[in-house]
């Protein structure tokens, strides 16, 4: 057998009730998942996206591969990336991306080919037609990273699509997403691996009026230009307007994980899966040895029916930047536990007969699981790197000013 080529399709900010629930219709991810591997319980490492994707093109934790934030961190140079590991097999590598994934960052570190997109001000999947046309170009093997925006907010959708305001319209956005999907899938060899994840979830206002506050605030925030004057006072109102980031709730860390392709059977893996396991997956599905110390491990005998031992995900929340408020944390499917860099810690029962309970701390009667995680959380900070930016005073304004122009600053 050939080896196949892979499609690694992140859409930023897809919760995983997006695609595993029946209230949004996701024709082309369903059938992805019905025809191979749907992970129900698949964990981000990271509720933003430079860190997040840190994490799955090395498969370390942020301790290790050293960003920690949007903003002052570019990659350890100590770490092989996907695309690298994917050049090393032999593979044609292109990213396209967009959002604060900059070059920078040291992100598209590996790839032969890479585009970075501007994410706002720009018409409805305006990255379709080049990205076809770059796929027909591909020399197989190939892998593709497609990293795409529409579903972040300001959500949006094409100017013919009936929209629906429900969830803000982050629902209408997944919808159309989805639709739009269809000529991409359609154009890829039969020998394509397609992998489908978010790089974070998504908290979104529920009400009407929660809605209209939210808006409100993101439209005083660019008239008055908050940031201008009172930076701190701006930093929160972004806080409330970006719906992740901040927080490691199960609509921020849970998102979707779709495999499927040559050699993939039709399955869903109810056990916990973390974004950490990507980097080695993608290798094994390709015939690659992955690169030796990285945090994740293999999933491809889950794909085979095995069954996959419990191990904790490690989690951070941090924002822009580490520093100030930021909550580091581990889960597993039962228990998650969460260290703010303010106040004590928590424990949350994720299994109860009602489901998960985020409300209530029982730490204290549960210190057992509290101590299993909490030793977990300090052998992961153990693996801690310098983390330096490694960038150049005019690549850190490079990033600045791009941030501020996408509302994080």
């Amino acid at each position: 057998m050939t080896a196949p080529n892979l499609l690694f399709l992140a859409i930023d900010s897809l919760r995983a009730d997006a695609v595993l629930g029946d209230h949004i219709p996701t024709p082309n991810i369903d059938a992805l998942a019905r025809s191979g591997a749907s992970f129900l319980q698949c964990v981000s490492t990271s509720t933003t996206t430079t860190p997040s994707f840190s994490s799955i093109l090395t498969g370390c934790y942020p301790p290790k591969h050293g960003v920690r934030g949007l903003q002052g961190y570019s990659l350890s140079p100590a770490l092989e990336t996907m695309a690298e590991t994917f050049n090393r097999g032999g593979y044609h590598t292109h990213a396209e991306v967009t959002g604060p994934l900059l070059p920078e960052t040291g992100i598209l570190r590996g790839f032969k080919d890479a585009r970075h997109r501007q994410a706002y001000r720009v018409p409805f999947f305006n990255w379709r037609e080049p990205t076809l046309e770059k796929l027909a170009s591909l020399e197989a093997p190939w892998f593709m990273l497609l990293h795409i925006w529409e579903v972040h907010r300001p959500y949006r959708s094409p100017p013919d699509y009936t929209k629906r305001y429900d969830k803000g319209g982050y629902e209408a956005a997944v919808a159309a997403t989805d639709s739009w999907l269809d000529p991409l899938f359609d154009a890829l060899p039969a020998d394509t691996i397609v992998a489908v994840t978010g790089d974070h979830g998504e908290e979104y206002p529920g009400s009407r009026l929660e809605r209209g506050i939210n808006r409100a605030v993101r439209e005083a925030r660019r008239r008055l230009r908050v940031s201008r004057w009172a930076p701190g006072l701006d930093k929160r109102m972004g806080r409330d307007a970006l719906g992740h980031g901040f927080g490691l709730n199960e609509p921020q860390i849970r998102v979707p994980l779709v495999i499927s392709g040559p050699g993939i059977d039709a399955r869903t893996v109810p056990e916990q899966v973390r974004h950490v396991d990507l980097m080695p997956t993608f290798a094994g599905l390709c015939g690659i040895e992955p690169p030796p110390g990285i945090d994740g491990r293999s999933l491809v005998p889950v794909l085979r029916g095995e069954p996959l031992p419990p191990e904790p995900a490690y989690m951070e929340a941090v924002g822009v930047k580490l520093g100030g408020g930021h909550i580091v944390g581990a889960r597993t499917p039962g228990w998650k536990l969460l260290k703010p860099s303010a106040g004590g810690p928590a424990l949350y029962r994720l299994n109860g007969v009602k489901g998960p309970d985020e409300e209530h701390n029982v730490l204290r009667a549960n210190p057992g699981p509290a101590g299993e995680l909490e030793g977990f959380i300090e052998r992961v900070a153990a693996s801690e790197v310098a983390a330096t930016s490694g960038m150049t005073d005019a690549e850190e304004a490079v990033v600045e000013q791009h941030l501020r122009d996408l509302g994080y600053l």
